[in-house]
């Protein structure tokens, strides 16, 4: 239960933002979101368990314009430092957690009552190994003189040479903090990467630069902060570590997703492994060299030397054996992929995995030697330690890969957790023979979800706008593993915005359906340039191939003011496009699905959202096809609960770029009828925001739809109406 103390700590908080934030105003969905979370985790608990009825998670759907971050962090920050919790934050994306970074957390920590740190958590490729950039630094120093003595550069470009000359500079007078979001101007991707630390490469406390390291400093201020501030990816990869992670431990932890939706496809992302049978031949060598060299600068036991080569030897072999039966097998034809179903994997592949697996966990417990060595050695080798770790670092996330991946693949399904989805992939790169791609996959992230995350966590708060699919929290709950609770807390909280008033949704008269590609397109660039009339229109796709089609044949006037996706990075078009409408010039934006979630256009940046053609997934991936063929073993139904779900998703998350304040106006064109002449269509309606719905009447026989503005009619008051 919420003691009173909290409870007023939560009412002292909403008055503090009413008077400090300009324009805020408590609604009462937002209210009712604040009630809700903090009932939630006034039941957190205090030990993990095995087994609950789930009343320490609440799954909240709050649409846009609810207000639901500081609707959750109210409440949350309040509970948690009552209950000596610490929170962690997590969004899908990193604007979103520069939002909470940057302004969020911030404005909370001025006004609230509650006192409390923050920091953020990222990965430690976001920050530069000291030891790396003084190496970096004086090799560029030395490469500096050469240029000034006429010298060819070799390698390094002189523009690095500058750039690592001020990283220094600046890192030494404290003018930079070593972490690269800090820096005053970007940094190229391949000079980053000489500077980036790793968890491998890291001597850790050992390091003569620990005391300076930007990491350690970014780590310690998490390890001391109330409220941490991370990703979905970050906080799976904690989960996964079990304790060694600079995250709290779940059970002394309160967590709040946002964008929750994505968090189960993060998770199934998460846990997949794959590899390349000859891309490893050629890394195996490199890390037999790597471990020759490390044995002979330290003169360590020669026998770490020969057992590396010889498992490197055993692991190669087998490489080339599955290489080549791959090839005898025939089994691509046309495909580019080749899906084992579920069971054991043929004998000639199992054979060539458990030779591979076997070899490569002896070469994991090698390496694992030298760099115990190197650690031990570090205070007395100096660079040249961090040197040996970072290169064998680098052969070694290699190998925890391949490793991982044939784990996988070999692990046995159990009858009562999802299969893995086992895979080769055939492609050609060009700078090599054909080559193949080992893959595994769980087909769901649910159990992994439930077992590290739910049953462990001391309570948790998931929303997004997007989480229900059909009307319902079903799609989402089967995903997350929430299924399996007795008595998580729901709640769906309406956005403030008078949808029937601001927006309308339109059905064209289509005389074409998606399932005719080329009649269809035809039929899109028809249309398309009586339906762009406003400054900012928005166009989502979900094929490549016909925006692209469809972009060419459009008049060369519409041509000019359209920005497609792919064509140039996602942020420079949004920016293009935003600078356009800004000067009242129209612009059009042609996208697929990055651009349906994510995107704020507020205003007239978009004032129209044309949907091509309805959001299915294509279920040619060898993963989703395993997905549909399990869920038929069950005796379900892919298309009602995979296929149909998801695109009611995705199309909600499409409209959702329409409306962005409680002054926006605009409307909504779904060219696919399929959506009023299917019995299903009625399904992605349902939950859908409540706009005016206009269904264009199908032209009558021997006449074509011209969908102008004298077209007949039919206004569908409701959406439930559609399809019924």
């Amino acid at each position: 239960m919420v003691r009173d103390d909290e409870k007023q700590q939560i009412r002292q908080g909403v008055d503090a933002l009413r008077d400090g934030v300009a324009g805020f105003r408590s609604r009462r969905p937002q209210m009712q979101m604040i009630a809700a979370v903090a009932n939630t985790l006034g039941r957190c608990r205090d030990v993990e368990e095995a087994a609950g009825n789930g009343d320490h998670i609440a799954v909240v759907e709050a649409g846009t314009g609810t207000g639901k971050s500081f609707g959750a962090l109210v409440p949350a920050l309040v509970m948690a430092r009552s209950r000596g919790k610490r929170l962690v934050v997590s969004s899908s994306t990193v604007a979103l957690q520069h939002q909470y970074a940057d302004k969020d957390v911030p404005t909370l920590q001025r006004l609230l009552p509650v006192p409390f740190t923050f920091a953020v958590a990222k990965g430690r490729r976001r920050y530069a190994c000291t030891v790396k950039l003084q190496l970096e630094a004086a090799r560029a120093g030395q490469e500096g003189l050469d240029l000034d003595a006429g010298a060819s550069p070799g390698d390094a470009a002189p523009q690095h040479v500058r750039v690592l000359r001020e990283l220094a500079e600046a890192f030494d007078s404290g003018r930079w903090s070593g972490e690269r979001d800090d820096l005053p101007t970007p940094v190229a991707d391949e000079l980053w990467d000489r500077l980036a630390t790793d968890r491998q490469g890291c001597a850790g406390s050992k390091c003569s630069e620990f005391g300076r390291c930007p990491f350690q400093a970014a780590r310690q201020r998490v390890k001391d902060a109330d409220l941490v501030i991370a990703n979905h990816d970050f906080v799976l990869a904690a989960l996964a570590m079990d304790g060694a992670s600079v995250l709290p431990a779940a059970q002394d932890t309160i967590y709040v997703f946002d964008e929750a939706h994505g968090l189960p496809a993060k998770a199934v992302e998460h846990f997949s492994a794959r590899h390349t049978l000859l891309g490893a031949v050629e890394w195996l060598e490199g890390a037999t060299n790597a471990s020759r060299d490390t044995v002979l600068a330290l003169r360590l036991d020669a026998a770490l030397m020969r057992d590396s080569a010889a498992s490197a030897r055993r692991i190669e072999a087998a490489l080339r054996e599955l290489h080549q039966r791959i090839d005898a097998t025939r089994g691509f034809d046309d495909k580019r992929a080749r899906r084992f179903r579920a069971g054991p994997l043929p004998a000639w592949c199992r054979a060539a995995g458990e030779q591979i697996l076997t070899a490569g966990e002896e070469l994991q417990k090698t390496f694992a030697a030298l760099r115990q060595h190197v650690l031990e050695r570090a205070a007395g080798a100096g660079p040249l330690a961090a040197q040996i770790l970072s290169v064998l670092g680098f052969y070694v996330v290699r190998l925890d890969n391949l490793v991982d991946t044939w784990r996988l693949m070999l692990a046995e399904d159990a009858d009562d957790a999802p299969p893995v989805a086992r895979w080769i992939e055939r492609h050609d790169d060009g700078a090599r023979a054909e080559d193949y791609t080992v893959c595994a996959a769980p087909v769901s992230a649910s159990d992994k979800l439930r077992r590290l995350l739910w049953n462990r966590a001391s309570g948790a708060v998931v929303m997004s706008a997007t989480l229900t699919s059909c009307g319902t929290f079903d799609l989402f709950l089967r995903q997350s593993g929430l299924n399996t609770f007795e008595a998580p807390a729901f709640l769906r909280v309406d956005s403030p915005f008078d949808y029937r008033r601001s927006a309308r949704l339109v059905v064209p008269a289509m005389r074409t359906e998606p399932t005719d590609a080329a009649a269809h397109t035809q039929e899109l660039v028809e249309r398309l340039p009586g339906l762009i009339d406003t400054l900012g229109t928005l166009v989502l796709f979900t094929s490549a191939r016909q925006m692209r089609e469809v972009h060419v044949r459009l008049p060369e006037a519409l041509k000019a003011v359209t920005l497609v996706q792919g064509s140039m990075p996602k942020g420079e078009m949004l920016a293009r496009h935003r600078a356009a409408v800004d000067r009242g010039q129209r612009s059009v934006l042609f996208g697929l699905g990055s651009l349906a979630e994510g995107v704020d256009l507020p205003g007239e940046q978009c004032t129209h959202v044309v949907i091509a053609r309805l959001p299915f997934s294509v279920p040619d991936s060898p993963l989703e096809e395993a997905r549909r063929e399990w869920v038929a073993s069950r005796g379900g139904s892919p298309f009602i609960e995979i296929t149909v779900p998801e695109a009611a998703v995705r199309l909600k998350q499409g409209l959702g770029r329409l409306l962005r304040t409680v002054h926006d106006r605009g409307r909504v064109t779904i060219l696919d009828r399929r959506i009023v002449t299917r019995r299903w269509g009625a399904l992605l309606m349902r939950g859908l925001p409540d706009f005016e719905v206009v269904v264009e009447r199908a032209p009558a026989a021997g006449r074509a739809a011209g969908g102008g503005a004298g077209a007949a009619t039919e206004d569908l008051k409701t959406p439930a109406a559609v399809g019924a």
